[in-house]
């Protein structure tokens, strides 16, 4: 009897903080990976994370955007964000929150992200938007940097703004990265992130729909990370639950993934990969 082992399953399976960065690479730099989540999270786009819903309605790509708009909103509310603000982008996968938030407000964002393949989609896609011109400074970067081994200490107080979108649920040791994000933050900076978390309470085996599927450490908890937070020396913190938007997005891969089977297959992905989701 053979065995065949799916590449980014996950199943049963809590990664340690020294091996959730390669198997975060594993989860998004798959070949077959980026294929599905072009097709089946960023509805075509360049976002791969869960969407906010204006009505039932709304498309994959539809929702993402507006998770993009609402997370780029609040950040702006927080601290308006001009043409001389520097915004760090943690974890900024294919670029696509980093673009809309260079487009929106004519500022500079510097990503930081632990895939190469994601990095040059981002940098290719800057420059077809007009973000990166040859000969000027570009208003979008991105570093090859695994945030888990710390930040360069050349950038202590250097960025204006953070935002993040579902990234710190990889994060190896939540309490360090955040302290680190205090470090590179002005006085008087914000900071804006969504993240994947379990409801204050939840039992960890009614978490594994999400754990087998992604790379992660223990999932945070809202408490928990209201109280990280503090300690990390952030103030006026706030919180929305946006939890009521999944089951609209969930069936919205799933239709995703039954439209876009056949491409997928054509394109390499297995359908072992597609059936686990």
């Amino acid at each position: 009897m053979t065995t065949a082992a799916v590449k980014g399953d996950f199943k049963d399976t809590q990664f340690s903080q020294v091996e959730v960065a390669d198997k975060v690479v594993e989860q998004y730099d798959d070949e077959q990976a980026r294929v599905f989540y072009k097709y089946v999270m960023g509805g075509g786009g360049l976002d791969i994370h869960y969407g906010a819903y204006c009505k039932s309605t709304d498309t994959v790509y539809e929702s993402s955007k507006e998770t993009n708009d609402r997370l780029l909103s609040v950040l702006n509310w927080t601290r308006p964000i001009t043409s001389d603000s520097l915004v760090l982008d943690v974890g900024s996968g294919h670029g696509g929150l980093s673009h809309e938030c260079a487009l929106r407000f004519g500022c500079q964002v510097h990503g930081i992200n632990i895939s190469p393949q994601q990095n040059k989609m981002n940098l290719d896609e800057a420059k077809k938007l007009g973000l990166n011109v040859d000969g000027e400074s570009p208003k979008v970067l991105c570093d090859l940097l695994n945030f888990n081994n710390g930040l360069p200490t050349e950038w202590t107080g250097k960025f204006t703004h953070i935002l993040s979108c579902e990234v710190l649920c990889h994060a190896a040791n939540k309490p360090e990265l955040l302290k680190e994000l205090t470090r590179v933050l002005k006085p008087g900076g914000a900071f804006c992130f969504t993240d994947i978390m379990g409801s204050d309470g939840a039992d960890e085996k009614v978490l594994k729909d999400f754990t087998d599927r992604n790379a992660t450490t223990k999932m945070a908890r809202p408490s928990e990370y209201s109280a990280l937070l503090k300690e990390a020396g952030f103030q006026q913190i706030s919180f929305n639950d946006f939890s009521p938007h999944l089951v609209h997005y969930f069936q919205g891969m799933v239709d995703q993934i039954e439209k876009h089977r056949g491409d997928m297959l054509s394109e390499g992905v297995d359908s072992a990969y597609l059936d686990k989701w």
